[in-house]
């Protein structure tokens, strides 16, 4: 994975990461109960995907000041990334509740997330 690659891919979960914590914020929740957390992600993921495009290729320009990369190259990676949105929105959907059980306990158990 190059330098840019794995920059888009902090930046995405940066930016997921903000969205989640917002979200709990902005509904008085602790958590997003495991059979809602698929409905969260996909309204998110649908209403903010062109704001998280737009947020990645400002940053990266912040980021790599002194050598940005150009804007065909950043869309090209984009384009692959959100190439599939199921499995985008799966992806989020695995990782929330990873983060969520081990925030709730202290461990991660992949069999009841992979169900």
């Amino acid at each position: 994975m190059t330098t840019l690659e794995r920059n888009i891919k902090e930046l995405i979960q940066f930016y997921v990461k903000e969205n989640y914590n917002e979200y709990l914020q902005e509904n008085s929740l602790k958590y997003i109960e495991d059979d809602n957390i698929e409905n969260v992600v996909s309204q998110i993921y649908t209403d903010r995907k062109e704001h998280l495009k737009a947020f990645v290729k400002e940053s990266l320009k912040v980021l790599m000041k002194d050598n940005p990369p150009s804007d065909l190259i950043v869309n090209n990676i984009l384009i692959d990334v959100f190439r599939d949105d199921d499995f985008c929105i799966n992806r989020i959907v695995i990782e929330i509740k990873l983060f969520q059980q081990k925030k709730r306990d202290g461990k991660i158990d992949t069999s009841q997330i992979l169900q």
